[in-house]
């Protein structure tokens, strides 16, 4: 009897990314000379964020580009 290795089993979850027409067509414009197409480029920043040899990378960029888009939508109401 052969004993299945859960590690081999893969599991798949479906991503929904809503992104703005005109967002899309430019990125779609820089990332087509590389030969990727969105959902491609989409795959290869998820196996970037869950590879161990760069997910000390990329939690630091994810935390320092979650504090750049708080600071963006920081308003001051002039009051203390």
């Amino acid at each position: 009897m052969e004993m299945k290795n859960p590690m081999d089993e893969k599991k798949y979850e479906i991503v929904e990314i809503q992104v703005d027409a005109d967002v899309l067509e430019e990125l779609k414009t820089v990332i087509a000379p590389l030969g990727l197409t969105p959902e491609m480029l989409i795959v290869r920043f998820f196996e970037f964020c869950t590879d161990p040899a760069t997910q000390e990378e990329a939690v630091s960029l994810l935390l320092k580009w979650k504090a750049e888009l708080e600071a963006e939508s920081y308003e001051p109401r002039g009051d203390f």
